[in-house]
């Protein structure tokens, strides 16, 4: 018990000591009426909010960064403003997929407020839906955040059966949709008003506000962690992020020391304000922050791709997110301690995939990679997959990219490939040709035990012949040990 509770002194010392060094300061975009709800996507290139300040109704707005600069605000385009009330929005990290809350929007409502989707397409969002039943309810359900990955949805509802006036709700996206969403339960929510939920860029982190009592105002912003599908005991982020007024939406930028919230405190525009605050005293596990653009390998044309990430250990689908159909930008925020697959796939082109170790304890880093997917026709790619040293059985990481390949021919059914398998320099040419020839091998037999033709696939070995990299390191070597997929009709 005793160190229990030096444990927790210590961690109200450090809240308290950290605090104090803070640095809270106003945007300077702010406006005398209500501004709030910042979001920010692609690493502080655009940034959402919710203001009223074009009128009485609540509505969209966005404000990009330009040449190392942000501009003017302007309402964000598109069918998320078709509301007598919209905002309250959250987005995807690629910022191509969004969340937001509205008032009898023109595609229809199931409450008094309700949950909507959206999608960015040719710079409009557009694609509004009704996130339906298992989301929305006949009362209050607003404020949504979103998961950078996409894959949790958490929201604050007055719906009946739960703790208080209003509580934070949660929701997993599944193959067939949101699934039904359940109470956050009682470490979080309280008999009083939980409200603006915020999951970090890890995953874990979690913030909200809430009125209960024991705050420094009316809503006060408070800490959590959601680990192994639960909320750890929240506490009281202190001063100065909280104050006597009301504060809520505690949002922070990926490795970075810098937080943005939104707070009704004096020394503001008016209303409600977006403020800074730095260095961040809450910060987010470090992530691998990774960004380019998409190209057509053969004219250089920029394009919208969907971007899958895989966890190779799981094997299972973690994300899907798109790259920009206007400039073909792309944006990925991958945990650490994870081995992951990045795959780039389109219509009438072949996929493109690479492999990102994050080791645990990374300190945070940001890495550019641009991807080029070539045409079906003549089209090639390096598969991913992985052998075990000296060995052509298939490791179990492989079973993805396989699976992507089996999926490529069926539907692509006129395709035919050439399987290619490449060696590294180590050990005598004839052995390294056997063994690259025994390689595609592998890879063929795979796809035809899932259904695919035997006569659609012919292989091919060139042992060490045709590195790709002329090096004797260990990771020239393994990029060049390697199977490539050529489509020869």
């Amino acid at each position: 018990m005793k160190l229990i509770l030096n444990s927790l002194l210590l961690l109200c010392l450090f809240s308290i000591v950290a605090s104090s060094q803070v640095t809270v300061s106003p945007v300077e975009f702010n406006s005398s009426k209500d501004d709030f709800n910042s979001n920010i996507t692609q690493n502080g290139k655009s940034i959402y909010f919710t203001s009223n300040r074009n009128g009485g109704s609540q509505r969209v707005f966005i404000v990009e960064e330009r040449n190392g600069s942000l501009n003017s605000p302007k309402e964000a385009s598109g069918a998320i403003n078709d509301g007598k009330e919209s905002g309250a929005v959250a987005l995807t990290s690629d910022g191509q997929f969004m969340l937001f809350a509205a008032f009898e929007h023109e595609v229809g409502g199931i409450g008094r407020l309700d949950i909507y989707s959206a999608e960015k397409i040719n710079g409009k969002w557009t694609n509004v839906k009704n996130l339906g039943p298992n989301i929305n309810s006949s009362g209050w359900d607003s404020q949504p955040m979103i998961s950078n990955d996409g894959n949790i949805l958490l929201f604050s509802s007055d719906r009946d059966g739960g703790y208080g006036g209003t509580d934070i709700y949660i929701s997993f996206r599944t193959a067939d949709g949101w699934s039904k969403a359940e109470n956050a339960g009682k470490n979080i929510n309280s008999e009083y008003d939980e409200m603006t939920p915020v999951i970090g860029v890890d995953n874990s982190n979690f913030t909200f506000a809430s009125n209960r009592p024991g705050g420094y105002g009316e809503f006060d912003i408070y800490i959590s962690k959601y680990k192994f599908n639960r909320f750890d005991k929240p506490v009281n982020a202190g001063e100065p992020i909280n104050s006597s007024a009301d504060d809520f939406y505690y949002y922070s930028m990926p490795n970075s020391d810098i937080a943005y919230f939104s707070s009704s405190r004096p020394g503001g525009q008016g209303g409600l304000d977006i403020y800074k605050a730095v260095p961040n005293p809450y910060e987010s596990d470090a992530v691998l922050l990774l960004s380019g653009v998409v190209k057509d390998a053969k004219n250089g044309s920029l394009l919208d791709a969907n971007i899958i990430i895989t966890d190779l250990e799981s094997g299972k689908k973690v994300a899907d997110l798109r790259s920009d159909d206007n400039t073909g930008e792309y944006f990925v925020i991958l945990q650490q301690g994870r081995t992951y697959s990045i795959t780039a796939d389109k219509e009438d082109y072949v996929f493109f995939s690479s492999r990102y170790e994050v080791p645990a304890g990374d300190a945070g880093s940001t890495q550019t990679k641009n991807i080029e997917l070539s045409p079906i026709s003549g089209g090639n790619t390096r598969l991913l997959v992985f052998f075990d040293f000296d060995k052509a059985t298939l490791k179990k990481e492989s079973v993805p990219e396989l699976d992507r390949v089996a999926s490529f021919l069926k539907k692509y059914k006129n395709v035919k490939i050439l399987l290619e398998g490449h060696t590294d320099d180590v050990g005598a040419p004839d052995y390294n040709q056997k063994l690259s020839e025994s390689r595609a091998n592998s890879v063929k037999e795979y796809l035809v035990n899932k259904d695919i033709a035997s006569n659609r696939i012919n292989t091919a070995g060139f042992g060490l012949s045709k590195p790709l990299v002329n090096e004797k390191t260990d990771a020239a070597r393994a990029t060049n040990r390697r199977v490539e997929m050529k489509i020869i009709e």
